[in-house]
């Protein structure tokens, strides 16, 4: 007979799997919808200033320094690859974009449509839309995750992400997000609004098959819907998918037939530009080829350590979500979605903007300063500093200064990896490590938290209170 005091981690692990594989009903996330800061009003307009002061700062300094701030040399690749999007499969045998080393267009045919429709635009036109909508996501990614930990609709809830906006447009991966002129933020909106709807809506799954249909990556969260039982979410996203490949087909039939059947070869078109031990890859492919090189055993380790974390992620996930933690599952398998890529660049990192959120959270309604140092450091280590760096991590005054992270002061490029220092390996494998670290912590908190789920017996009209957060294990303030 089981100990029900036993914690060992096989039998940790064992028992989460076998709650997840029950019918046990969910908890819906955040379905008190009862939290709100006190004095809603205020904080709204509180919100609302810092929001304007911080946009408009980030509008100043990409203004000085437009040259280097308003380049969105990423963007370009995608608009010059969108005048072949009919012309067979010239739109990914080619290169492209204003680089000095021009570059492959890898997306899937959808993005190459997106980006064919927005032509009329013309390039100046286009980088103002991206911008745009680059920052509207943000705002929407922020309502939706503070909208996941119950905080419900009204000025409070505008005030808080209006708040939240004002800090995270200066994490590192945003602003370069906005500098590349790149889809991340998009991508992501189109997944936590998705995931941020009531299950009981019907077309739920519509955005994460979509943003599957852009950039496969985020297909990882069909995969989520479907270990957290919301198998009418899943199908919705599967078929949403399924569509967007069918759009390309009916668009640009051989561009859309080559790249289906060249998947591969496409993908591995970035390595013969860019390698993928470059510092600027955080993935654990990345780490791994810094440390033996491009080879067998660098790709034997990541397809291991992936193995084990996607799955305890995955795992520690689906079981937050059926808790009601909606936002730690989220942001579990937003992570592993980092982790597992080959290629992760630093600008792929929006991922930290939900992260934030839950940090925040947890360290508002908890009475420790721990929980604030730890919001601030986090906030430290991802942020973007203006600094004077070359191309290869060193300081260099005749350089405008640019939004680089920490992890930029390790050398870089050339080589320079192979030849770090062990500080050097930490500090320029930082957002994997911290990446990896919390994933850890969160999974360990929430795998040993032995609290039953809800059984069959239960009212489902009324559902239970959702058992403490797990990042906090602690009270809530309503």
């Amino acid at each position: 007979m089981e100990s029900p005091t036993d914690m060992s981690f096989p039998h940790v692990l064992v028992t989460s799997c076998r709650e997840l594989l029950t019918l046990a009903p969910r908890v819906p996330f955040g379905h008190e919808r009862s939290r709100e800061p006190r004095r809603p009003g205020r904080v709204a307009l509180v919100g609302g200033l810092l929001l304007a002061l911080s946009l408009g700062l980030w509008v100043l300094w990409t203004h000085l320094g437009r040259r280097d701030m308003w380049h969105m040399l990423d963007l370009s690749v995608y608009h010059d690859a969108a005048h072949a999007f009919r012309d067979g499969d010239a739109i990914y045998t080619e290169n492209y974009g204003k680089w000095t080393d021009k570059l492959p267009f890898i997306y899937p045919p959808l993005s190459g449509l997106l980006f064919y429709i927005l032509l009329p635009l013309g390039f100046a036109g286009l980088k103002w839309f991206m911008a745009i909508v680059s920052l509207l996501s943000l705002f929407a990614v922020v309502w939706s995750a503070w909208g996941m930990l119950g905080y419900r609709r009204g000025l409070g809830r505008f005030g808080v992400s209006a708040t939240t906006f004002a800090v995270v447009l200066w994490l590192e991966p945003v602003e370069w997000t906005l500098v590349w002129g790149q889809i991340n933020l998009l991508l992501l909106a189109l997944i936590v609004l998705d995931l941020g709807l009531p299950d009981s809506r019907r077309y739920k799954g519509i955005g994460v098959g979509i943003a599957a249909g852009l950039k496969l990556t985020p297909a990882i969260f069909i995969v989520y819907l479907l270990i957290t039982r919301r198998f009418r979410a899943a199908a919705v996203a599967g078929g949403a998918f399924l569509g967007t490949i069918l759009v390309g087909l009916a668009a640009a039939p051989t561009a859309s037939v080559y790249y289906w059947s060249h998947l591969v070869s496409i993908s591995g078109k970035v390595n013969d530009k860019l390698s993928v031990g470059t510092l600027n890859n955080q993935s654990v492919q990345g780490m791994f080829t810094r440390m033996l090189g491009d080879g067998g055993a660098a790709s034997a380790l990541w397809l291991l350590l992936c193995l084990l974390v996607g799955t305890l992620g995955l795992v520690a996930a689906a079981r937050a979500s059926l808790r009601g933690h909606e936002l730690v599952g989220v942001v579990l398998t937003g992570g592993l979605s980092l982790f597992v890529s080959p290629i992760s660049w630093s600008h792929h990192w929006v991922w930290v903007v939900p992260a934030f959120v839950l940090l925040a959270h947890t360290a508002l309604t908890r009475a420790r300063p721990l929980w604030w140092w730890l919001t601030g450091t986090f906030f430290v280590f991802f942020a973007a500093w203006p600094m004077r760096l070359n191309v290869h991590g060193d300081w260099d005054g005749s350089r405008t200064l640019q939004p680089w992270g920490l992890i930029w002061l390790a050398p870089r490029d050339g080589g320079r990896e192979h030849r770090w220092t062990p500080i050097e390996f930490v500090l320029g494998n930082g957002y994997l490590f911290a990446g990896i670290a919390l994933t850890l912590i969160l999974v360990w908190r929430i795998l040993r938290d032995r609290t039953p789920l809800p059984t069959l017996t239960e009212p489902v009209a009324e559902p239970p209170t959702p058992d403490p957060d797990p990042v906090s294990s602690g009270s809530v303030r309503h």
